[in-house]
This record gives structure tokens, C-alpha cells and sequence, in this order.
């Protein structure tokens, strides 16, 4: 039948899988970084209105607060030019000498740094207090007042240096760095605006382009495993059993790849399988065939050549001896026919199975007590080694007695042809969770690796008494209790035959 024609339609760039995961990722990214975007400039907005208010209500009170102050210093500096006035009266008008007029005075001000008078005839006299105010650590306001006479001349000058007082100072100074702080903030709420959004617009064309990078290398490894599937189910379709996925992982993808490569697995075996008991029921039809029209003209010539040799007259001594010969030559290829027919009928009758549970120590006792025949010279060893503890499997024990039997005579057999003195045969058991495992080795020739596969073929055989149906009737039986059938090098030097069946479960 021709196999039905799969058009291939090429996908656009546009509608390829990884493309629409991509662009789906990119706007996702792209409507993310919008929204953030949109919440951070309301923020900013937000909090830049508040911090304008505020920057612009310090403004207002310090520029109120600063004629206040200039006013508070004016009136000490009128205080302190009027207390100088005073001073420099009283100076004029007091008794004593000149310098004791101006200790009075000096003494009469604890606010004073220091008071000095210069005289008209050039005497300069002076007190201060400069070391309990340093000018290193407060600061000096001095006021110079004209000294007269009664009559109203110029009698000299007198200089007071006042200590300002350090609160006033500190008010001032801290008034001002509120200016300057005021202006600095000003401006550098500016620079955080600007640098916000710069922040801003580097960040989501990093978030974008990390969206589209990731969402490329998902999409990318995504539909990579899927076009492997589908590539892998195209050749399926197209009747290629063989092929295999070769996508991996732990995700879904790469757990479905697992799972179809194991049904595949499991279809090819099957196929096998169907396809092996397919050609030997074909083989069963034929050999049945051949018995059939063998067998019936078999004993007619035996018996007419034996008729022949019994009307002898015996006239002759050499044709006498001519028919003899010929009739014994007659009759032995008869039997070797019939062995053979016998053989054919055998492989064209094997019987159905019927499984049930038996327990495995129980089918090797049988076999052991009814074949052990089999190696029956004295030098030749068969060894019956039985599992601990005992499996039970689901199989039909008269068939699979007749399968270690032909697997035991085919390796004694083998064995001997190939001249191994002594010989030996151990049949042994490996039992798994769910199967046992029946393996018989020998120490004959073994099976070259490219015909392990081929031995189980009817009418495949080494031997030159062999028909080639006793390992084909093996395999058979195998298939039909669901287990296998396989051929692996022994450790005893041969050849190993491995039957595998399946156990009964456990309740």
C-alpha cells in the first residue's frame, strides 16, 4: 500500500512559537516597566511638590527671620555706640587722674574687652580683658567716641571694645547656613529629578532587554524540545520506529520526550515481537503443509520397496545384494524423513499457553527429576541452581520444562559437536522486582555476536544434526507469556540463553 503523501508548509518568522514567546515577553516587560515607571514619576511628582512647599516655606521664613535679626543687631550697636557716649562723658566730667577715671569706667562694664583713651597731649592709657576673651573664641565690636572739655575742645578720644555676645552670633551664623543649606537643596532637588529619570530610563531598557535575552533563551530551549518531538512523531508517521528523541530535562517537555521514547521503545519490541510470531506462524503453516505431504507417501515406498526385496527370486547375487543395499538405503532416508516430518509436526503444533501462578523452585524440580537424563554420561555435569527465596511466576510449567529442555539439549548437543570433554550446563535463576530472569550456560563453543539475533530464526542452525526449530519453538513460548528471549556470552565459556518471565504480584 503507498504510503499517504504529508504536505509541509513552511511557518513565517512572524508565527513561529519562540517569536510570539519573545514579543509576548517584550510587551509584558514593556507594560511592567510603564506602569513603574508611570507609579515612580507620580511619586516623584508626589514628593518633589512636597519638598518644593517646604524648600519654599524655610525661603519665606528665613528671609522674615533675617530683618529681625539685622534689627536685634542694629539695636546693640546703637546700645553699644550710646553706652560709649556715656562713658566717654563721664570720663570727662569725673574727678581723679586719667587712669582712674578709666578703671572706674573699665570696671563699671563687664561686657567690655578692653577701653582706651588717647589723650590730646598724646598720653594713651588702656585696661582690657582679652584674656578671658580671646578673640580667637568671640567676637569684638569696638566704638570710638571724641572726649571734650567743659569749654567744649577736643580733649582726645576714647575706644571701648565690646564682647559680642555668643548666642546672637551663633543665630546668625546658623541663619545663614540655612540660607546657603536652603540653596543647595534647591538646587540638587533639581540634579535628584534629573537623575531619577535617567535612572528610570537606563533600568527599563535593561529590564526590556533582559525580558527579551530571557525570553528568547526560554523560547529558544522551549521550542527546540518541541520541534524534536515533532520531527520525531514525522518519522514515526512515516513508519521509522528506530528514531529517538533527543530532548532532555526535568521540565514537562523533556518528561514527555522521556515518555515517548520509552513508548517507542516499547512499540518497536512489540513490533518485533508481532512481526517475529508472524513468520513463525507462517513457518507453522508451511512446516505443517510439508509434514502433511510428506508424511503420506512415506510408509507406500517403504512398503513397496520392501515388497521388491521380499519377491527376490535369487537368481542373481549381485542384484540381490544391489536391492538389498538400495532397499537399507531406502529405509534409513524413510526414517531420517519421518524424524523429520516428526519435527515438523512438533514446531507446526506447539500448544497454546495457559499460565497460571507456579512456584519457580517447583518447574526446576521437574525438570531436574523427569530431563536430567540429558547429561547422562558420567564426565558431563548439569548443575540446577535454585534462587532464595522462591519466586512464583505466572507462566505454563509443562511448556517451559519443554523450554529448558531444548535450550539444556541444544547447548549439550552444541557442547559435544564441538568437542568440549567435559561437558557443562548450569541453569540458574535472577529474580527482579517484577520478572525472573532463567539463564542456562554452557561451556560449548558459544554464538558469535552477529548471529545471536538470527539463532531464533526457524531453520537456523549450526549443527549438522540440527533442524533449526528447537530455539525458534523457545522463543515462541516466550513471546507468548509476554517475557524475552536472548543470547549473552557465558562465564562458563559458552554461550548463555537468558529467559526472562514475568512474577506473579505480591498479594
Amino acid at each position: 500500500m503507498e504510503r499517504s503523501e504529508r504536505r509541509t508548509y513552511a511557518v513565517p518568522w512572524w508565527g513561529r512559537l519562540w517569536v510570539r514567546v519573545v514579543a509576548a515577553l517584550a510587551l509584558l516587560g514593556t507594560l511592567c516597566v510603564g506602569a513603574s515607571a508611570y507609579l515612580v514619576n507620580l511619586a516623584v511628582d508626589y514628593f518633589d511638590a512636597r519638598v518644593g512647599d517646604t524648600l519654599a516655606q524655610a525661603q519665606a521664613v528665613t528671609r522674615e527671620v533675617e530683618p529681625f535679626h539685622h534689627e536685634l543687631v542694629d539695636s546693640q550697636i546703637s546700645a553699644w555706640q550710646a553706652r560709649t557716649a556715656l562713658m566717654a562723658a563721664r570720663f570727662s566730667t569725673q574727678p581723679g587722674t586719667p587712669q582712674q577715671r578709666l578703671d572706674l569706667l573699665f570696671d563699671a562694664e563687664e561686657d567690655l574687652v578692653q577701653l582706651r583713651v588717647e589723650l590730646a597731649s598724646g598720653t594713651t592709657i588702656a585696661r582690657d580683658r582679652e584674656e578671658e576673651y580671646p578673640q580667637a573664641e568671640f567676637e569684638w565690636f569696638d566704638v570710638t567716641e571724641p572726649l571734650e572739655t567743659e569749654a567744649g575742645r577736643r580733649a582726645g578720644q576714647l575706644q571701648a571694645v565690646f564682647r559680642i555676645d555668643p548666642a546672637i552670633d551663633a543665630r546668625y551664623q546658623r541663619l545663614g547656613e540655612i540660607k546657603r543649606g536652603l540653596v543647595v537643596e534647591q538646587e540638587s532637588r533639581v540634579a535628584v529629578e534629573d537623575a531619577v529619570e535617567r535612572v528610570l530610563g537606563i533600568a527599563s531598557g535593561l529590564v526590556l532587554l533582559l525580558s527579551m535575552v530571557a525570553g528568547f533563551a526560554v523560547a529558544r530551549a522551549t521550542t527546540r524540545k518541541a520541534t524534536e518531538l515533532s520531527r520525531v512523531m514525522t518519522a514515526v508517521a512515516d513508519g521509522d520506529l528506530a528514531v529517538r528523541s533527543a530532548a532532555k530535562g526535568a521540565d514537562e517537555l523533556g518528561q514527555l520526550s522521556a515518555a515517548f521514547n520509552d513508548m517507542l521503545d516499547q512499540l518497536q519490541r512489540a513490533q518485533e515481537r508481532v512481526g517475529y510470531l508472524q513468520r513463525i506462524g507462517a513457518w507453522q503453516e508451511m512446516a505443517r503443509r510439508i509434514a502433511h505431504e510428506i508424511k503420506n507417501p512415506l510408509t507406500p515406498i517403504l512398503l513397496a520397496v520392501q515388497q521388491l526385496r521380499d519377491k527376490d527370486p535369487g537368481l542373481s547375487k549381485p542384484f540381490s545384494k544391489l536391492l538389498t543395499t538400495s532397499t537399507e538405503i531406502v529405509e534409513d532416508e524413510v526414517e531420517a524423513l519421518r524424524r523429520m516430518v516428526t519435527s515438523f509436526s512438533q514446531f507446526a503444533k506447539v500448544p497454546q499457553v495457559r499460565t497460571e501462578p507456579v512456584a519457580l523452585s517447583r518447574v526446576l524440580d521437574e525438570f531436574e527429576r523427569a530431563y536430567g537424563h540429558l547429561t547422562d554420561e558420567a564426565q558431563d555435569v548439569l548443575d540446577v541452581v535454585k534462587p532464595s527465596p522462591d519466586p512464583e511466576l505466572i507462566a505454563d510449567r509443562q511448556l517451559i520444562k519443554q523450554v529448558l529442555v531444548n535450550l539444556v539439549e541444544n547447548a549439550v548437543l552444541s557442547a559435544r559437536e564441538a568437542g568440549s570433554s567435559p561437558v557443562r550446563v548450569e541453569v540458574s535463576a535472577h529474580v527482579e522486582v517484577d520478572a525472573v530472569e532463567l539463564r542456562v550456560d554452557d561451556n560449548g563453543p558459544g554464538i558469535a555476536a552477529d548471529r545471536r539475533e538470527r539463532v531464533f530464526e526457524p531453520y537456523e542452525t549450526s549443527r549438522e544434526q540440527g533442524t533449526g526449530l528447537g530455539l525458534a519453538i523457545v522463543k515462541k513460548v516466550a513471546l507468548d507469556h509476554r517475557g524475552d528471549v536472548w543470547v549473552d556470552a557465558s562465564h562458563l565459556g559458552g554461550a548463555r540463553f537468558c529467559l526472562r518471565l514475568p512474577r506473579a504480584p505480591a498479594d
